[in-house]
């Protein structure tokens, strides 16, 4: 019953994330007025011109409002009031835009304001201090808006208000902002997610080309035609419940336009900064003129409920990351916010590793330690419920991590919960499991297993490995000669793609093991002189660093492989890593690897260049 109940949660939390709200008075054929085209076609060129969706007049009628101007009655909807009420959505006949906009350090510009009072809307600075509630129309935040000490006092105080404003039939609008002044937009309900990376692009996809924010727009084939510079300038590496309509290629990644739905509004998240005078290409005055003008007839069309659903986008369309003929690995760094917090993610990623198996050709789980945050009993329990639903479906070999060890997880010394929870016989049993340092205890195991004609041996180390622990591998590696090495311990790569190595004070070393309490440590550069560069390792992978959680290293070893050293995790993202995981894939030509990160909680793959890449190995030929 209790596996039950946690798969249960497990797969109600994964259904529960994807779930993408939509107008709830969406009407399938209605739609905005399309904006007149900013040029014409020319065929010769290539160039051609997004038609936009059919216009649907509707049976809207003009009454007198209050002092905005007319408001637009729908008469063809009944209420509550029955056959034949009228339905008053208090739409003006000109709908008003609040702007908040700054001369930002990248640009030295402001455009927002003319932007909008150029497309036709009734141009009113955003109220700074009262909630925006009760404000009807359009709220848009110029690009880089939010360097400005106005936009963070306002977010501090009514980010949360904003969605409300939206859910009763407004749109808000967010143009372009950088990354390292705001990640995410701050105002984005639970049901969506968003996150800005460093991807700039020259050339976007036109994901969605009826979109009516698109009406107009000029392309060259399936692109824009506006190409060339940053186009799209630290677009999305992340995204959840929304539409997509411009991209950075043809499978949704590195989004730079995007639409939600949330109540009756919409939210409309921008990676592009066309709203100021920044760039002298030709082609990004029409694009900014069909894109604003669009923008009048769609508040209007939210307004009154008429706009159509969406497309709620799924990126990576199709599952392009889904080999066939290979192998992967699937990788699971620093659970630790997980066992403490949030249990049911843990659940989601073991579930979807264990549905996704045979699919995948998983052939091991590697789990890289720090699995718990306090190493206390709840925290094992939840860990353990989790790594269960693996048992008798894919292998996994687990390391611990300094947050696994000492009293409250300080790791003042090698005392572990660990192995009074995961099921010593359980991992033992399965026919890969070569053995380990101490019987009965998984702080140190090997695995033995073949891919097709590839003999492997894994190597699972502990937190800081002991000499002796070394020592031990070093002579299991001896008696495998035939066999090609991959090793999983917590503390190796640093985020600046080189090893810990705690004599190298030219380079940081933050959380270097030799920093830590615990006794008879080794760090990364140690690893690697010991035991790693003796033999055919091909790849070693790590988790335990914050910064961005990533590196990547080449060193070729005494044999001549070529070792591929990697760091993953995720932990700092919101809700402790918001159950990302790495997927190392090894594809059917038994040399090239894509790795991935992957959520199953969002059903997405993060686009950064040091989350998604390949590289090949080096062995001989099978």
């Amino acid at each position: 019953m209790m596996r039950m109940q946690r798969s249960c949660r497990a797969t109600f939390l994964v259904l529960a994330a994807t779930v993408a709200l939509f107008s709830a008075c969406g009407d399938d054929t209605a739609g905005p007025v399309v904006a007149d085209a900013a040029a014409p076609n020319n065929p010769d060129l290539g160039i051609q011109v997004l038609p936009g969706p059919k216009l649907d007049a509707g049976t809207a009628d003009i009454a007198a409002a209050d002092g905005r101007g007319p408001t637009i009655v729908d008469s063809g909807t009944e209420s509550e009031a029955g056959a034949g009420a009228v339905t008053v959505f208090e739409c003006t006949a000109v709908p008003v835009a609040y702007f908040l906009d700054f001369a930002d350090p990248y640009t030295g510009k402001l455009g927002i304001e003319a932007a909008l009072r150029q497309a036709g809307f009734d141009v009113r600075p955003l109220p700074l201090d009262q909630s925006p509630t009760t404000l009807k129309g359009l709220i848009a935040f110029g690009s880089f808006s939010s360097e400005s000490p106005q936009y963070k006092a306002y977010m501090q105080k009514y980010a949360a208000d904003l969605y409300g404003f939206v859910d009763r039939g407004n749109v808000l609008l967010q143009m372009d902002q950088a990354p390292q002044t705001e990640v995410s937009p701050p105002f984005l309900p639970t049901t969506h997610v968003a996150k800005r990376g460093h991807g700039d692009f020259g050339k976007l996809y036109v994901m969605e080309p009826t979109t009516p924010l698109l009406a107009g727009v000029r392309v060259s084939g399936a692109y824009l035609a506006w190409q060339g510079g940053w186009v799209g300038w630290d677009t999305f590496d992340s995204e959840g419940g929304f539409e997509i309509d411009l991209a950075a290629d043809p499978t949704g990644k590195n989004p730079a336009l995007m639409q939600g739905a949330y109540g009756q509004g919409r939210i409309v998240l921008c990676a592009m900064s066309f709203d100021k005078d920044a760039d002298t290409n030709p082609e990004r005055a029409p694009f900014r003129k069909a894109f604003f003008s669009n923008l009048v007839p769609y508040v209007t069309s939210v307004c009154q409920r008429k706009t159509s659903p969406l497309d709620i986008t799924r990126v990576g369309g199709g599952d392009p990351n889904v080999i066939t003929g290979g192998y992967t690995f699937a990788v699971l760094p620093d659970t630790q916010v997980y066992s403490l917090l949030y249990p049911g993610i843990f659940d989601a990623q073991t579930s979807w590793i264990a549905a996704n198996g045979k699919k995948r050709n998983i052939v091991y789980v590697l789990h890289l330690g720090d699995i718990t945050n306090n190493n206390t009993p709840a925290e094992w329990g939840h860990a353990a419920d989790a790594l269960s639903m693996l048992d008798g479906v894919v292998p996994y070999a687990i390391v611990p991590g300094n947050h696994d060890y000492g009293p409250s997880g300080d790791a003042s010394d090698r005392t572990t919960l660990m192995n009074d929870y995961i099921s010593y016989e359980k991992l033992s049993a399965w026919p890969t499991f070569g053995g380990a340092y101490e019987t009965g205890k998984l702080d140190n195991t090997y695995h033995l297993f073949s891919v097709g004609k590839r003999n492997f041996i894994l190597l699972a180390l502990e937190w800081g490995p002991r000499d002796e622990v070394i020592a031990w591998a070093d002579h299991l590696m001896d008696l495998n000669p035939d066999r090609y090495g991959i090793m999983i311990t917590h503390a190796y790569l640093n985020n600046d793609d080189r090893r810990y190595d705690y004599t190298d004070t030219a380079h940081p070393q933050d959380f270097d093991p030799h920093f830590y309490a615990t006794p008879g440590v080794n760090d990364g550069e140690e690893l690697w002189q010991k035991l790693i560069r003796k033999h055919s390792f091909v790849m070693v992978l790590n988790g335990h660093v914050l910064g961005d959680g990533t590196g990547y290293l080449e060193s070729t070893t005494d044999t001549g492989i070529v070792c591929h050293q990697m760091l993953s995790n995720y932990q700092f993202r919101d809700l402790g890593g918001e159950g990302y995981m790495r997927l190392v894939q090894v594809e059917a030509d038994g040399k090239t690897v894509r790795v991935s990160s992957y959520s199953p909680l969002y059903d997405n793959y993060l686009s950064d260049a040091d989350q998604t890449y390949s590289f090949t190995l080096n062995w001989p030929d099978e």
